[in-house]
């Protein structure tokens, strides 16, 4: 099976996750910080090597009736670097709700006021438990 890498993508925090090596559960693993946490690349490429991530699926924002919003085109050249970088398939998931979806479980789970790095790294989670489930439904 695959290893699948999740991204919540954004200017400031980048959430990540990754799924199990059988391709069907999603777990969250970090965030990375723009400006604090080194490059976003050697973030990823940690990640990738250890976890031997084969393919990589981005969230791709959209508005509520299904049109890209304006961060879709940076989420989209953010992918592009991707490719180039590390040379893996790169999928687009919609990730509509997803922090809404991570802000609500965590506030279930009793981490309400936790830090926004953990609802980012959630939402990557969220993302990548959605697009392993459409898998499984093809």
């Amino acid at each position: 099976m695959s290893v699948y890498l999740g991204i919540d993508y954004g200017r400031t925090r980048t959430g990540v996750a990754v799924s199990d090596r059988t391709g069907t559960i999603a777990s969250a693993v970090g965030t990375h910080h723009e400006g604090h946490d080194g490059s976003i690349f050697d973030f990823l490429t940690n990640i990738i090597n250890q976890r031997s991530v084969e393919t990589i699926v981005i969230g791709l924002p959209l508005t509520a009736d299904g049109r890209e919003t304006e961060s879709a085109e940076m989420v989209r050249k953010f992918a592009g670097l991707l490719i180039k970088r590390f040379n893996l398939p790169v999928e687009f998931c919609d990730e509509r709700y997803s922090s809404k979806e991570a802000d609500q479980w965590l506030r279930m789970s009793g981490k309400k006021g936790r830090p926004k790095a953990e609802t980012d790294a959630v939402a990557a989670e969220i993302i990548l438990q959605q697009y392993l489930d459409s898998l499984g439904n093809k």
